[in-house]
């Protein structure tokens, strides 16, 4: 069995329907199905870290994977990465698991570190300065908890990620307008607020959001690939 957990179900769209046979598992937590003859067990950590720390811990408790595939959206911080990019995280892979991902990826994806933050880095300066603090290539809020819960049940793991918002743009809205961290949904009616208070952010808005359907179908596809080669 190998896992693969995302931040939320709208990142897992896609890699949802690549499923067959899929059912719920583990009380409804997690989703249970085959892709080809792997079963796969995908689950969400929700976003941030105390969520991603407590959601893996109760994946890993439910099953043990022989590999975990963390995926999902991240900041990019180095600007060479641009939307959609993949971006292989280093300091928290496997190595075995990152061979076989450089054998597969060839130029689709860049390989470096991926830091984990308590929140989003929202502005372009912001970016700048996360990129000269930890040289990392991209930024998200789970993969450091879904990492060492993975180190404590001795399962590798494989984290793989793809730009949502590239290091020369800042967040169109801030992460706080659209989602409520600690009830862990979206926010719309404050979001659709936001906007009609500040109209100029509405077509970096809906540029970001058409951005978010390339980025997804890069990860799933990489991860598709990626067990169907494991």
């Amino acid at each position: 069995m190998i896992a693969v957990t995302f931040a939320l179900p709208q990142e897992s769209q896609d890699f949802r329907h690549a499923l067959r046979h899929a059912s719920a598992a583990g009380e409804g937590r997690f989703l249970l199905g085959n892709l080809g003859p792997e079963e796969v067990l995908l689950g969400h950590t929700g976003v941030g870290p105390a969520a991603a720390a407590e959601n893996a811990a109760a994946l890993l408790a439910f099953a043990r994977p022989r590999m975990l595939i963390s995926t999902g959206f991240a900041g990019g911080l180095d600007p060479r990465l641009a939307t959609g990019d993949l971006l292989l995280a280093e300091n928290f892979s496997d190595p075995a698991l990152l061979a076989q991902s450089r054998a597969l990826a060839g130029d689709r994806a860049f390989f470096g570190a991926l830091t984990s933050q308590p929140r989003p880095a929202e502005g372009v300066a912001e970016k700048a300065a996360l990129h000269r603090a930890t040289g990392a290539l991209g930024v998200d809020m789970e993969t450091a908890s879904v990492a060492a819960a993975c180190a404590r049940a001795g399962v590798p793991l494989l984290a793989v990620r793809a730009i949502s918002d590239p290091a020369r743009e800042r967040l169109p809205v801030p992460f706080a307008e659209w989602f409520d961290l600690t009830a862990q949904r979206p926010r719309p009616f404050a979001l659709v607020r936001y906007l009609a208070h500040h109209p100029a952010h509405l077509g970096p808005f809906v540029r970001f959001v058409r951005g978010l359907t390339p980025a997804r179908h890069a990860f799933t596809r990489f991860v598709c690939d990626f067990i169907g080669k494991s």
